[in-house]
């Protein structure tokens, strides 16, 4: 039992590795390691190694048909460049834990002077500890036709060729120069060995460095070596010195270029590495699908450096195509209605498309979708006219659109998470208040009840005074009910946008005489005091403004002991009416007064009567304040109190005094 558990365990950890190449048999090198793979239940990764040689781009289509296939049959696809194969492929293997590389039989020996083993016998050497597997011919003795030798190398320009016979020249003027100041020969040697270098540097390819070569020793011998103008000399040592300047020239030449297509490449691995962390780091500051795609568009132009289309997914639909354009020309060629088409089935059927595939193969642009499992979000187009994607760029476009959709996938589920909690506080909110309600509303409704109860059954028992105070506390409980119930319908219709004001001109002194004939009887208790300025007209909903009246005088009465006094001042100021109500009861602690605005926040004070507050009447004054373009604030009440004051506008219509 335990060593199956360990041999699961080892399947589990093992990686396997197929190299990549664009020989004929390498299909079934990786047709046989994806087998493997899938047997070991093991990671699987296909290996490309670029030399930057031209050999590799005239064999570039057979290569990218292997890696499609490799990535078809599940492999991760890595590329890696250098001039030594086996080396890049031992040391990638190190890093990445490979426990088996699956490669086939080579028979092509390594073009290195002091080295004649194959690229498998010196993999084999390098890394003795991974297990090989050497997948043979599947014919033995087959035979494959000779490939004629072709020189594979970049043509020069007219450039290159001009540069090459600038710089030699050169280096014979300055030989020339050396052999006056009677300078040895080693002197002048340099120079032309410092020409190669520099003719390898300026131009593109090997074609160039090699020339310069052959040409430093023509120019030396014909221009520096006596007799001069002819191509004999005297000299013992001198055909010994040509051969070793023509052997260090080459040499160099060809380390130089090789170094420099090496550096390009590492150059251009860079770049694609640093648009992948741009990438991500500008992903992530976004906000927005929209906002996202727009990052990931820019991006990618300057990746591929081309057009680019997108789409973006809205309420299930595709929407309309949008360009992303580094250039002007030719804007509407990629947009068409066939273009389109060929997006939405994209879209629809969560597949490539376009040009380079097999699915409407005749549209101008490649069109992936940007999806996340089953979820699209939206679809980019690329625009494959001039020439298409190698794999390597294929494999970035892809990260690039993964991590797009990534980022859209995380917009997608901050809003949904928001709604949520929109939707948990509103729940909370109206949970709350049938809390409130319920709780609040219960001990009026059961004295209302016992009151009436007791009428009806023992009501001629019952003296007149005793009679009336049932009577008395049925009405007060009945309003207290009332205006619970207003105050209820006003802030719904409010936070609704259903209730409907009429605004009508109105004397303040008279709203003010009118809301208090709203109060209670069974205030009587408080001593409430008016003070206003006569002839105040005001622009209001006057039914409105008596609730505000109302709600903050039966605060105050509510929260302040019997005997209080209770100070409604109103008056003009700052073109405005202003209106407080102050109150010398205990106040409101300090740290309530953020809140006391809120709807549903009661507070910890304790009121003066049995009855709790559902936390609304304030919340509903500032509301029905703030409409009127006013403002309700609470300050403190010298020297104890609370003072809410509130202000309206004040009407248009003068009245002659």
């Amino acid at each position: 039992m335990n060593q199956k558990i360990e041999d699961d365990t080892q399947k589990a950890d093992d990686h396997i590795l197929v190299c990549l190449s664009a020989a004929p048999s390498n299909l079934k090198i990786v047709d046989t390691a994806a087998k493997m793979a899938n047997a070991l239940q093991a990671r699987f990764t296909a290996l490309y190694v670029q030399t930057g040689t031209k050999a590799e781009s005239m064999d570039k289509e057979k290569l990218e048909e292997h890696i499609r296939y490799a990535e078809k049959l599940g492999a991760e696809i890595v590329m890696t460049h250098g001039e030594n194969v086996p080396v890049q492929i031992a040391e990638y293997a190190r890093l990445s834990s490979v426990t088996i590389i699956v490669i086939g039989q080579s028979n092509a020996r390594r073009n290195h002077f002091f080295s004649k083993s194959t690229l498998t016998e010196k993999l084999i050497e390098i890394v003795p500890d991974i297990d090989i597997h050497i997948i043979p011919e599947a014919v033995k003795n087959r035979t494959y036709p000779k490939r004629s030798f072709t020189w594979y190398a970049e043509k020069p320009s007219v450039k290159d060729y001009f540069l090459t016979v600038f710089i030699f020249a050169v280096c014979t003027l300055i030989g020339l120069l050396f052999q006056k100041l009677n300078f040895t020969d080693t002197n002048i040697v340099t120079i032309y060995i410092l020409g190669v270098l520099l003719t390898s540097i300026v131009t593109d390819g090997y074609l160039c460095s090699i020339a310069g070569s052959f040409l430093s020793v023509f120019l030396f011998c014909f221009f520096l070596t006596e007799p001069r103008m002819s191509f004999q000399t005297y000299a013992v040592g001198y055909p010994i010195t040509f051969l070793i300047m023509l052997i260090s020239s080459v040499l160099m030449g060809v380390l130089a270029a090789k170094l420099k297509t090496h550096a390009k490449l590492s150059a251009q691995l860079a770049f694609r590495t640093q648009i992948l962390f741009d990438t991500d780091c500008l992903i992530q500051k976004a906000k927005g699908e929209t906002e996202i795609l727009g990052v990931t568009c820019t991006q990618l132009i300057r990746l591929l450096n081309r057009n680019i289309t997108a789409y973006v997914v809205v309420n299930g639909t595709l929407s309309e195509g949008k360009l992303f354009s580094g250039e002007k020309e030719n804007i509407e060629d990629f947009l068409t209605p066939e273009e389109q088409k060929v997006a939405k089935w994209t879209y629809e059927n969560k597949q490539r498309a376009g040009a380079s595939t097999h699915h409407f193969p005749q549209a101008k642009c490649l069109y992936l979708a940007i999806r996340s499992g089953n979820n699209v979000y939206g679809v980019i187009g690329i625009p494959l006219q001039k020439e298409t994607l190698d794999s390597f760029e294929y494999s970035i476009l892809l990260s690039v659109i993964n991590e797009c959709a990534l980022a859209m996938q995380n917009a997608q589920n901050a809003m949904e998470k928001e709604k949520n909690a929109v939707l948990a506080k509103n729940e909370q909110l109206r949970a709350d208040l049938l809390r409130a309600i319920s709780h609040d509303l219960r001990t009026p409704l059961c004295s209302i009840s016992g009151n009436a109860d007791m009428l009806l059954s023992n009501s001629d028992r019952l003296d007149e005074v005793t009679r009336h105070q049932i009577y008395t506390d049925i009405y007060d409980d009945s309003e207290w009910l009332i205006g619970v119930v207003e105050n209820l319908l006003s802030i719904t219709r409010l936070n609704d946008g259903r209730l409907k004001f009429k605004f009508t001109d109105q004397l303040l002194d008279e709203v003010i005489a009118e809301s208090l004939r709203h109060i209670s009887r069974k205030h009587d208790g408080y001593k409430i005091v008016t003070d206003c300025e006569e002839l105040v007209l005001t622009r209001m909903d006057v039914r409105l403004i008596i609730q505000v009246f109302v709600n903050l005088i039966d605060n105050a009465i509510k929260y302040t002991p019997p005997g209080s006094v209770i100070h409604i001042q109103g008056k003009k100021s700052g073109g405005k009416a202003q209106i407080s109500v102050e109150d010398n009861g205990p106040g409101i602690p300090e740290e309530m007064k953020p809140h006391i605005f809120e709807m549903f926040y009661t507070g910890k004070t304790t009121v003066t009567d049995s009855y709790r507050s559902l936390g609304l009447g304030l919340a509903l004054c500032r509301s029905i304040i703030e409409a009127h373009d006013g403002t309700l604030v609470l300050t403190d009440y010298t020297p104890h109190g609370c003072n809410f004051t509130f202000t309206l506008p004040l009407s248009e219509v003068t009245l002659n005094e």
